[in-house]
């Protein structure tokens, strides 16, 4: 090899090593902070986000075979979120909400000036209104990076282990404290409570970036070499990496909250019946790695076919557990209880204030006070939390060309990819558990967490980036 190719090709592996590095910490440091929230994360993840494009404009200049227009790629795959990044700027100094004073009491109400104008905001405080577009335009500079500048599946296989590691590490963590706080340990009781998990305020939010991870640990492990023995199945680095992504799915399912646990189960029922493919003893599989067409007797049958044996079984228990526990959370939901009334009358009311600004929305962190507003004297007056579902939230701060413009990039992309180059066995693990949450996000919030929503972009650019690979 000349030495201009080394010093080209270490080049590369310098902007890949360094994509590696930024993903793994746009992941793991703000999950760091409260699971993403706060000021100190929300920093975190725009500085991480930034490094991002620096990246992508060097690769071109470090790479002399670096594929064309590289950066305009880049830029036009970038455009509609900037614009949603933009929008949400210009809106926030055309307040459609002010403080008012109704018997001598300050109250929110709507501006007189502003409140019949389209890009507009109901929210006072900078933080809230740009928070949201920050973070969707931090996870989408780092996922689009992904696209561009590898590949390589060994690449976006590394990458997407050391991530799923940093989870799992998380996940050790959460167990750790829950013993000690369930043993009372005074230190504990004092940063500690019973809706936490590891660093995130809310285990339900822990649910959801664990079960993004696992399934990298499933798509990655699918990747590496398969083994028909019982004994080589047991003593490979497929074995580590699918303990690992059955460890950190089995966490998801201990912190998930009664709607996620089918979609938990659905997609490992899915990924083991792709694993369960891929260990078919067939004629193909047998010869894609390198074994013999063993005899027709029971016992070498049997051999090579336990792997298929083991994966069917998880395959229905995991289909199992998803029809059982999606009877149950169905049967809760519609139960008349005081509860479930009044989470349909919100609902509703958030609909209708929707139909208000279908296409714009409120603006980005509006809906607590739109629906102060909106319920009145049904919640006393009080902001609300959070939405019910992320659907429901989007609509009302977003509307429809808000979500359109995060959604156009990767929508697109995806079924560019998907109708060019179809599917592989790693591309269908990683698309289940992007459609998991996609589902869930109709009836629940996984994207209220900002590191769920970042693990979520990553996981859509490494599909794309994985599909669309040259290197394997």
């Amino acid at each position: 090899m000349l030495d201009e190719d080394v010093i080209l090709r270490y080049a590369r592996y310098g902007n890949e090593k360094a994509l590696i590095l930024n993903i793994f910490a746009i992941v793991f440091l703000p999950a760091l902070f409260n699971g993403g929230d706060g000021a100190i994360a929300l920093s975190l993840i725009f500085s991480l986000g930034i490094a991002a494009p620096i990246n992508v404009f060097t690769y071109p200049i470090n790479w002399i075979d670096a594929p064309e227009y590289s950066r305009s790629k880049y830029a036009a795959c970038l455009l509609p979120c900037i614009a949603f990044f933009a929008i949400a700027f210009i809106r926030y100094f055309a307040p459609s909400l002010e403080i008012g004073t109704l018997g001598g009491v300050e109250a929110l109400r709507l501006s007189e000036e502003n409140s019949g104008k389209i890009l507009t905001s109901a929210s006072p405080s900078f933080f809230d209104a740009m928070s949201n577009s920050i973070i969707a335009l931090s996870a989408a500079l780092c996922a689009c990076s992904v696209v561009i500048i590898t590949k390589s599946r060994f690449v976006i296989k590394t990458m997407l282990l050391c991530c799923a590691a940093g989870a799992a590490a998380l996940a050790l963590l959460g167990l750790a404290l829950d013993a000690l706080f369930a043993l009372e340990v005074p230190a504990i009781l004092k940063i500690y409570s019973v809706h936490s998990f590891s660093t995130f305020l809310d285990k339900t939010e822990f649910s959801y970036f664990a079960c993004v991870w696992a399934a990298a640990f499933f798509a990655a492990g699918i990747y590496t070499f398969q083994r028909f023995s019982l004994w080589g199945v047991f003593s490979s680095l497929r074995a580590l990496i699918l303990a690992s992504g059955i460890f950190l799915a089995a966490v998801s399912i201990y912190t998930a909250g009664e709607l996620f646990k089918p979609f938990i189960y659905a997609a490992c029922a899915v990924i083991a019946l792709i694993y369960a493919l891929d260990a078919l003893p067939t004629k193909s599989n047998l010869k894609r790695h390198n074994k013999r067409i063993v005899a027709a007797n029971f016992a070498g049958i049997l051999k090579v076919s336990a792997p298929f044996i083991i994966y069917i079984a998880l395959s229905v228990c995991a289909a199992a557990g998803a029809f059982y526990s999606a009877g149950a959370a169905i049967k809760n939901n519609r139960e008349p209880s005081p509860e479930n009334m009044e989470k349909r009358l919100i609902d509703a009311d958030a609909m209708e204030a929707a139909r208000q600004k279908p296409l714009f929305g409120w603006g980005g962190g509006s809906f607590k006070n739109v629906m102060a507003i909106s319920q009145g004297d049904d919640i006393k007056n009080a902001p609300l939390p959070k939405a019910s579902s992320d659907a429901v939230k989007a609509l009302l701060e977003n509307g429809y060309c808000g979500i359109a413009l995060l959604a156009a990039a990767p929508f697109l992309l995806m079924l560019y990819i998907i109708c060019r180059f179809g599917i592989s066995k790693s591309g269908m693990i990683m698309l289940s558990s992007i459609l998991a949450l996609l589902a869930a996000s109709f009836v629940l919030t996984p994207f209220e967490s900002p590191s769920v929503l970042i693990s979520f972009w990553i996981m859509m650019g490494s599909f794309i980036a994985w599909q669309n690979s040259k290197i394997i």
